[in-house]
């Protein structure tokens, strides 16, 4: 498989970044799922010795709030069988235009920065959604982690994968860039919940490739397709900006559908190191799970705002400049929140 590298400082800007070309194995989910021979995968009883695992660096936020019904608001009414809400309907209209207004607005200062941004807003409550460049694809980097674990907590959800299964860190697993295990040595033990951890928080790649291992890249592209996406998940590494809150709006689902494990993945994406962006201007007592993504000139981010009505949103850029783009990014999602709220 042909991964994509970052390399980003834990302040959140992005050093030089490169391709990375590797390979890894074809496995199939379902029933029992067969391991080929990229890594060792065993089950850790209670006598042995935990993974080691290197120093985690300092990370310059992360909530001590419980993830949860209390921690995230998060609507406790029925679901119909089509994911619609039974009490919770969408507000009747007050006659205004703020919809038209809202879209009228990014896009006059969308259209006025430089480089190319697409965005696309899922409102999870009343399932109001609009957007801008929203079909065009653009590189994904490491935005895609996010339904890459989404498909592993299915497995674990499903009984199929054992979250304390130990994962040994080989070295077609090395990709440089973002995270803390390239710094260890080859047949270092993970369990693959550490593994899942590091993906999200550190956006550890080496830690990805990992997982990508255990659940297999084809089966990683159908999932993608499966929860809704329309850009195939090719070498290219594209996406675009529906897909992505598509997949948020489906994580919203498994949480609301499973939250005892869903909310592990949630959590997560709540305490990245990264917080320059969907999350930055909008209120610290407002829980965002998000996942950003960056590869030279181009700067994403995808996730979750737990506003009054939960919404996802996922902005995405090409041909953009770190400190700017993140920029834009926030003032996009402050400009959506402001009209949530």
């Amino acid at each position: 498989m042909r991964k994509i590298a970052e390399k980003e400082l834990s302040s959140g800007k992005p050093q030089a970044e490169q391709e990375i070309y590797s390979t890894s194995s074809e496995n199939t989910i379902g029933g029992t799922l067969q391991q080929a021979n990229i890594m060792d995968v065993q089950t850790l009883s209670p006598a042995e010795n935990k993974p080691n695992k290197p120093d985690e660096p300092n990370k310059p936020y992360e909530s001590n709030e419980p993830i949860g019904s209390d921690g995230l608001n998060v609507p406790n009414e029925e679901i119909r069988s089509d994911g619609s809400d039974v009490q919770n309907e969408p507000k009747e209209s007050d006659g205004s235009d703020a919809p038209n207004e809202l879209k009228s607005r990014l896009s006059d200062y969308i259209g006025k920065q430089q480089g190319k941004y697409g965005f696309y807003y899922i409102n999870l409550i009343t399932k109001e959604e609009f957007g801008l460049n929203e079909k065009d694809e653009f590189i994904a980097a490491s935005t895609t982690k996010l339904p890459m674990n989404m498909l592993l907590y299915r497995e674990i959800e499903a009984g199929r994968i054992d979250p304390d299964s130990i994962l040994t860190y080989r070295e077609e697993n090395y990709e440089p860039g973002t995270g803390i295990i390239q710094k260890s040595e080859f047949g270092t033990t993970y369990t693959v919940r550490e593994a899942a951890r590091l993906s999200i928080v550190y956006s550890d790649n080496c830690a990805m490739n990992m997982i990508i291992d255990l659940l297999g890249i084809d089966n990683i592209r159908k999932y993608m397709q499966d929860l809704g996406g329309t850009v195939y998940y090719g070498e290219n590494h594209r996406t675009c900006p529906y897909d992505l809150a598509v997949y948020a709006a489906r994580l919203y689902e498994f949480y609301r559908e499973s939250p005892e494990i869903a909310g592990i993945l949630i959590e997560d994406l709540q305490n990245t190191i990264w917080n320059d962006r969907i999350n930055k201007l909008l209120p610290k007592e407002v829980k965002v799970p998000h996942k950003i993504g960056n590869y030279p000139k181009v700067y994403n981010d995808v996730g979750i705002v737990f506003a009054s009505r939960p919404y996802a949103i996922a902005v995405m850029s090409d041909n953009t400049e770190y400190e700017t783009a993140s920029d834009v990014i926030a003032t996009i999602s402050k400009m959506i929140y402001d009209y949530v709220e």
